[in-house]
């Protein structure tokens, strides 16, 4: 059985996807046999654990979005869109993303994406999801596009973000230490830099991105991307290259105020309604 992206859970110790759609939740004093194991009802092709909530977030092949809660995390969500798994202690729950799912990926999720937190958030938590900038998700797709989504607030993502050389996202990474950054990676072998506090139409990296091996003369795609922990480099795996980009301070080290920048320019914008902030 295929695994993808071991993740680390705070009161579960390790949870793994595979493409069959089950995931196993493991302690970490028995690593033989998954101490629980759920089905989610399609192929996961990524996954990520959401800070402080525990809960457990997966994309599939077909571009849904699904959430797993645990029993007291999934008192906020609705009935109608739940459904505990067997004997699990866990709730499924599935992003409605609009009509028939329109506004989210239109095929494959290949990478998703959540905050780091330097510290405890004081917002609150709902619908397994912390409120506020800390809550925020992200996403990449094989339809072009890096979305992103609030599911304390909204099932549906709040904008897209569009690959302008219309190639697949491979996957797109937050920064550790800036609130407001985060990097994509491309099929066309390009890394693309985004500041959400500076703008959320046009990345800093400009729109063409930064291609990683110009010099092989070949279009390698990059396949994943991971930051340091310090956020000073990237790591761009391609093909079978690993390559290790170093970033200014500018992309790395926060003034102060970015984060509220961001959240006003979502909230100015639209994307998210300020009295529920």
């Amino acid at each position: 059985m295929l695994v993808f992206d071991p993740s680390m859970c705070e009161k579960s110790g390790l949870v793994t996807a595979a493409t069959d759609g089950r995931l196993n939740f493991w302690s970490l004093a028995n690593l033989r046999d998954p101490a629980e194991s759920l089905k989610i009802g399609a192929n996961v092709s990524c996954l990520a654990v959401a800070p402080e909530s525990n809960t457990v977030i997966c994309g599939d092949e077909s571009g849904g979005m699904h959430t797993i809660l645990t029993s007291t995390g999934a008192a906020t969500t609705q009935a109608s869109s739940s459904s505990r798994s067997g004997g699990s202690r866990r709730v499924v729950r599935k992003l409605e993303a609009g009509d028939d799912g329109a506004e989210g990926h239109f095929g494959m999720v290949t990478g998703l994406a959540t905050k780091v937190l330097p510290r405890h958030s004081s917002r609150g938590i709902a619908k397994g999801f912390l409120r506020g900038s800390s809550g925020l998700m992200l996403t990449s797709g094989v339809d072009w596009t890096t979305k992103l989504w609030a599911p304390a607030y909204t099932d549906k993502p709040l904008l897209s973000f569009f690959n302008h050389s219309y190639d697949y996202m491979c996957d797109v990474q937050w920064c550790p230490t800036h609130p407001s950054v985060f990097a994509t990676a491309s099929s066309n072998g390009s890394l693309g830099l985004w500041n959400l506090a500076s703008s959320l139409d046009e990345p800093i990296s400009g729109t063409e991105g930064i291609f990683v091996d110009k010099a092989s003369g070949s279009a390698q795609g990059l396949n994943k991307i991971k930051w340091s922990l310090d956020g000073r480099r990237i790591v761009a795996a391609s093909a079978d290259r690993l390559h290790v980009l170093g970033m200014s301070e500018d992309v790395w080290k926060p003034k102060g105020d970015e984060d509220a920048r961001m959240m006003h320019n979502l909230t100015s914008r639209g994307f998210l309604d300020e009295d529920k902030v």
